[in-house]
């Protein structure tokens, strides 16, 4: 090999710094430097989303349950429906009936007490939804929707802002007290209410489902399989409070374990804590850290590199398929 070739050999190599930095310039240019070695190539960076997004979407069992966690259908609303009070911030969007009018804390319920329609300037009649505390001391609030009868009626959902439909929590709670599930997230509530990292893939049987709060409408309590009792937040069906942790995200209606039978017990075991080790391969990891926000790749003559990145620096490296480092 010409000292000529060498130098575009090692230009390329060193275009690969920053990808595969984890490595270090000095073993890369100690392979560049190797006797009639092909070189190194590199892919664009892609997203784990990139990868799955030829597969086929279907429609799960979990899917068509989330489905029904949903708010209420406003041609069902009626004198009384109950909504949870998630924040002060309410007083943003209600009139209160005089100026001496406390406005709704947290933690209060609001009943509906009529529906009525007032003309605006354009003459359109917007339905106005008056509101009264839920207690002996009532206060009355009106909400202005700004829309017309129709309008809300053509719309998917409508809500009260600050609020959780306490009816939808209530179905929720029916459709799931007593019923064994597969949990498929280690976000988890103690009975304090503080988050710590829990188990995945576990049994659990939930006893409880109450109102959680603005992003997440329901709280979901359970006794895993080791008899101790946990929670974690919900969100409503088709993740329409901004946060995709719908049913269908954190529960399945299976045994997760059953579907990995080549798995071996002590890698399954590392998977339920979110462990990685080496040598697990790409699915194992998949399962453990869940989606990389990115995969960078790239190959020599002799092995394929891919190197998982997650939030908060943390980072899996494959060798051919195998984990070979990481910092978690």
């Amino acid at each position: 090999m010409t000292n000529k070739n060498v130098h575009k050999l090692v230009r390329g190599h060193l275009r690969l710094l920053h990808p595969l930095r984890v490595w270090g310039a000095t073993t890369l240019l100690a392979v560049a430097l190797q006797s009639c070695f092909t070189g190194v190539e590199s892919t664009p960076k892609i997203t784990y989303k990139d990868v799955t997004n030829n597969q086929a979407q279907t429609s799960s069992p979990e899917e068509s349950l989330a489905a029904e966690f949903v708010p209420e259908s406003f041609a069902t609303w009626r004198e009384g429906k109950p909504f949870y009070v998630t924040s002060p911030r309410i007083s943003l969007v209600l009139k209160a009936e005089s100026d001496t009018t406390a406005m709704p804390a947290e933690g209060e319920t609001l009943l509906i007490e009529q529906l009525r329609y007032v003309a605006d300037y354009t003459g359109k009649e917007a339905v106005i939804i008056d509101l009264i505390t839920d207690g002996p001391a009532q206060r009355r609030f009106a909400y202005n929707t700004n829309a017309t009868r129709d309008e809300l009626l053509s719309r998917r959902y409508v809500e009260i802002p600050f609020t959780v439909d306490l009816d939808m929590v209530s179905a929720a709670r029916q459709r799931l007290s007593g019923r064994k599930l597969y949990v498929k997230t280690d976000s988890w509530l103690d009975v304090g209410g503080q988050s710590f990292n829990g188990r995945k893939f576990v049994p659990v049987t939930v006893t409880d489902v109450t109102v959680g709060n603005e992003i997440y409408p329901f709280r979901v309590t359970f006794k895993d399989d080791l008899g101790q009792t946990h929670s974690l937040m919900m969100s409503q069906g088709g993740a329409a409070r901004w946060m995709p942790r719908d049913f269908a995200a954190v529960f399945s209606l299976s045994d997760i374990r059953a579907q990995y039978p080549h798995i071996s017990d002590a890698t399954w075991t590392n998977i339920i804590h979110s462990r990685v080790s080496q040598g697990m391969t790409k699915q194992e990891v998949s399962l453990a850290l869940g989606a990389p926000k990115s995969i960078d790749r790239g190959h020599d003559q002799a092995s394929l590199y891919e190197r998982w990145v997650y939030p908060d620096g943390v980072y899996v490296i494959f060798q051919d398929g195998l984990v070979e480092k990481f910092n978690r």
